[in-house]
């Protein structure tokens, strides 16, 4: 079973070894206990702080609390302190200007303080009062009542504070008229220009607007409640807060990151009809006074969606608090669901047919109390690729008390959030999938429903056949990836789409049990926990072979100084050519001139050409350049890339084939809309890219650059290519480690380093070797290791290239009798390649352009058997039996020594015979080490 790393231990340096998270041994089932440290924090708001691998929540009432792994928190705040206080210091006066219009003894907060829903960012480019730059960013609001509101925000150097006050930003509940409101303590004058809105008009920043007022008063139909404010970033690096609560809706207005305070838009209209205001920005979100609070909004880059989280219902254990999301293209929206409902109200309609719901009141058969109310959520994605989803619950235990949870989350194949049903405690998820045998059996289900109540949902028994039926509470069918652990359920009229995944039981400590958590078109989650423990048993991955075609490449090709395995942000393989097929025309991006390339040639689509073993001007190299770019290099000539005619980001410009520099123009990045690809240009910063001009579907139609949008005359497919190919040099990389082909002496090893290797194909057999310096041949020993020796035109130096699927290789060792086994290039994890029989992940190899290889020393010291009057004796050291005495044979002497499962024949057992005496022991393994540190003769 491959493992990766272990997320709880997420600070260790082995976890930067792994983007993929994996199973724990088995072991640490052991070390994991239901006993965890809790803490109360309302309105959790995560963050990562980088330099010392920390994670923080920040929440409501000046609450906090700090955690290495997730899991154990530990509070180190001190609340409404009013001096001394662990965030604010003196809180009254350094909040004044917030408090002068909201919270601190006034409405519902009269005899305390009422500062909301904090959100902690980290902003390289913030300005500070002395002139230096980068800061911790507190966004968060005071408030008094449901539509008299203020946001603010406050500045530190460090995460733990003290914050200084900075500047109030957006208002709510103000009127158009003098409403003086208070009571014996504090008076607050609620007219417009006691708020920042005039300065802002004045300024030209803002216009007035009639429609922020209903009868003189706040217009809370249309317009929000000032609170819960949510900083993110769009995929260019821009700065956005959304925030609102109930009432108006949710909006969102972009931030300047050099000073942390809102750009405020033109009054106007979204193109799909939603209200954009000047002071408030643009509604993303419900209206009409319905329930909706708490937004979090998170770019995922795998498949370029902005996802929004906000809570319906009631805060209360019994107000049905739960979790929705809707996603967009845009982080301005129009962010729609799982059904394609927008989520922003029309009309005053019922909210629970509104956002793909992830969680309800819930209870398994197992656990002593319900999980009630869970909500106000945040969301941390790491650069390993999980994601968290952070939240407060209350229990069906007769009190309001609420804490902390965090559950792990992926993405289903359809790109919706699918949640894990136990909290996260360190989890594992398989690179390959299960067997599916070993996940049938019973289970309890819950579905989360629509509806926004305070009921609880009790577990149901269901049971997941080896046939692939589900019977039990529901019926249906459930069926597993062949690649992965995704899983397709359908049960009734309904689709869900998710994942497998083993995950400890919270109720028990030590027990891992197998469970699936997926999402419907219906706006619906389940969640499956199976009643018997086990954790599936895993299998290999399998390698789909598309036939035996060659290597594209050309003589000209640019080599690989990228590092990269992949395409950023894709799984696509790096330095693979590929072809790339509009997905609206069907047709194919091909360079104009299908008999030669030349710099200025122009870009189109065509059909295809119908050469099986590949089309050079249809088929482009896609190397990954770093920074999340890469270039599209033609297989014409591959000196050549597509290039913007001129370096702009203007709608229309033309494409071209350059000579590749490396220059902005050159650079594209891909976005990957579920197997449907953008292909975006660095000239625009990724907001225009490639797009067949007036959707034509004609042979020939031009293909130029423009703002993307998402139709479907700008997304493509991008599928692997192979052609006929002459010699030439190449770096051998495996996917799965990340390392390339490289050598030790006449050992083959992975390296972290680059090596340059020359591929040559036999005119004889047809087959292909590889050399390493024009001598020395890539060959497997008698004990299936790959060393280097002179090349001999041997079937053990001579290998066919399979295709994957991916884009990757296999090198096949097809001996040339019925009794010699197949072997394949392949590496164990401790990076030692060696020849197996069965084809496996580890098997695949990307083979990239390089430059030719130069000459090594030889690290080895050759020796021929003696001859005389006696015969021929015995070649001391030759213990592989390969005429020559290396370092190969020490390590194959010490480990049949150390008893590994290796051969010695009988005839290396005599060679390995160093000093005359009977028997194999360490004083041979001593001689001859000795002998080939040059301290010995034999």
């Amino acid at each position: 079973m491959k493992r990766t790393h272990w997320l709880s231990v997420l600070t260790s340096a082995v976890l930067a070894l792994s983007a993929i998270p994996a199973v724990p041994d088995a072991s640490a089932a052991d070390s994991y206990t239901t006993d965890k440290s809790r803490v109360s924090v309302h309105d959790p708001s995560v963050i990562l702080d980088e330099q010392t691998m920390t994670y923080y929540i920040f929440g409501s009432h000046i609450e906090a609390a700090k955690s290495t792994d997730l899991q154990n928190w530990r509070s180190f705040t001190n609340g409404y302190a009013r001096t001394g206080n662990k965030l604010f210091g003196n809180l009254s006066e350094n909040l004044k200007k917030a408090f002068a219009w909201a919270g601190e003894d006034l409405g519902d907060c009269e005899g305390g303080f009422a500062v909301w829903a904090p959100d902690v960012v980290w902003n390289p480019d913030y300005v500070n009062r002395d002139g230096s730059t980068g800061a911790y960013l507190m966004y968060f609001c005071t408030s008094s009542d449901y539509r008299t509101s203020v946001i603010a925000y406050a500045a530190s150097q460090n995460i733990e504070g003290p914050y200084t006050f900075i500047d109030t930003l957006i208002y709510s509940g103000f009127t158009d008229t003098t409403v003086n409101w208070g009571n014996s303590r504090k008076t607050v004058n609620r007219r417009y220009s006691n708020t920042n809105i005039q300065q802002l008009i004045d300024e030209g920043k803002v216009t007035f607007n009639d429609q922020w007022f209903s009868n003189h008063n706040f217009n809370n139909q249309l317009f929000p409640n000032a609170i819960d404010p949510n900083i993110y970033t769009d995929s260019s690096g821009r700065m956005y807060m959304c925030y609102g609560s109930w009432s108006g809706g949710i909006f969102t207005l972009e931030i300047d990151k050099k000073t942390g305070k809102c750009i405020h838009p033109k009054t106007g209209q979204t193109a799909d009809g939603r209200i954009v205001d000047s002071y408030f920005g643009t509604k993303i979100s419900g209206g009409y006074g319905k329930s909706g609070e708490g937004p979090f909004i998170e770019f995922n880059p795998d498949n370029g969606f902005y996802y929004l989280w906000v809570t319906y219902g009631g805060l209360t254990s019994n107000g049905g608090y739960n979790m929705r999301v809707g996603r967009s293209r845009s982080p301005l929206g129009p962010f729609t669901d799982a059904f394609g409902k927008s989520m922003v109200l029309q009309s005053n309609t019922d909210l629970n047919s509104i956002g793909l719901k992830l969680m309800t009141n819930y209870r398994f058969s197992e656990m002593t109390k319900a999980y009630m109310a869970c909500g106000h959520n945040s969301v941390l994605k790491t650069d390993y690729g999980e994601w968290f989803l952070v939240y407060h619950t209350r229990f069906d235990d007769g009190s309001e008390y609420h804490e902390v949870r965090v559950h792990s989350m992926m993405f289903n194949e359809a790109g919706w959030p699918v949640v894990q049903p136990y909290e996260f405690s360190g989890f594992y998820n398989s690179m390959h999938g299960y067997e599916p045998s070993s996940l049938a059996g019973t289970y309890e289900l819950i579905n989360h429903g629509t509806g926004t109540d305070g009921k609880i949902t009790a577990a149901e028994k269901i049971t997941l056949g080896a046939d692939g039926t589900v019977s039990g509470a529901v019926s249906g069918t459930w069926e597993e990836s062949g690649q992965s652990a995704a899983a397709v359920f359908r049960i009734g009229n309904t689709t869900y789409s998710g994942y497998f995944h083993p995950q400890y039981d919270e109720t028990k400590t030590g027990t891992l049990r197998m469970t699936f958590s997926a999402a419907g078109s219906s706006n619906q989650s389940i969640w499956g926990v199976r009643t018997t423990p086990g954790s599936g048993t895993e299998r290999e991955k399998q390698i789909y072979f598309t036939g035996s075609g060659q290597l594209c490449y050309d003589e000209n090709a640019v080599s690989d100084t990228s590092g990269q395995v992949r395409i950023s942000h894709t799984a696509l393989l790096s330095n693979v050519p590929y072809t790339i097929t509009n997905v609206h025309s069907g047709l194919i991006l091909e360079a104009a001139d299908p008999d030669g390339a030349k710099p200025g040639t122009g870009i189109r689509q065509w059909n295809n050409r119908g050469n099986k073993s590949g089309n050079a001007n249809q088929d482009f190299r896609i190397t990954d350049t770093g920074d999340g770019w890469c270039r599209l290099t033609s297989m014409q000539d591959e000196s050549l890339c597509i290039a913007l005619s001129t370096p702009s980001g203007e709608n229309g410009t033309e494409l071209e084939l350059q000579t590749y520099q490396g220059a902005p123009q050159q650079l594209w990045k891909l976005i990957d809309f579920g197997g449907e690809f953008a292909v975006l240009s660095k000239c625009s910063d990724g907001k225009a890219g490639l797009d067949v001009y007036e959707w034509s579907k004609e042979n020939g139609g031009a293909v130029k650059q423009w703002e993307f949008w998402g139709g479907e005359c700008q997304l493509w497919h991008i599928t692997p290519t192979y052609a006929a190919v002459p010699t030439r040099a190449y770096t051998v990389r495996q996917v799965e480690s990340g390392k390339y082909l490289s050598r030790s002496g006449s050992s083959v090893i992975l390296s972290d380093q680059p090596k340059s290797w020359m591929l040559r194909k036999e005119s004889a057999s047809g087959m292909y070797c590889l050399t390493d310096s024009g001598s020395k041949a890539l060959s497997y020993d008698i004990n299936n290791r790959f060393v280097t020796e002179p090349f001999k035109d041997s079937v053990s130096q001579l290998f066919s290239l399979k295709c994957c699927a991916d884009g990757g290789y296999v090198l096949v060792f097809t001996q040339g009798t019925d009794y010699l086994p197949t072997y394949a290039l392949s590496a164990d994890n401790s990076g030692i390649c060696e020849a197996v029989s069965t084809i496996k992940s580890d098997a695949v190899f990307v083979l990239a352009p390089a430059e030719e290889p130069q000459p090594q020393p030889e690290e080895t010291t050759a020796f021929t058997t003696e001859t005389s009057e006696q015969g021929t004796r015995p070649l001391k050291g030759d213990v592989d039996c390969d005429g020559s005495v290396r370092i190969a044979d020490a390590v194959l002497l010490a480990r049949y020594l150390a008893e590994d499962t290796v051969t010695v024949t009988a005839n290396g057992k005599i060679n390995a015979e160093m000093n005359g005496t009977d028997g194999l022991t360490s004083e041979d393994l001593s001689d001859l080490l000795r002998h080939l540190a040059g301290g010995s003769s034999l």
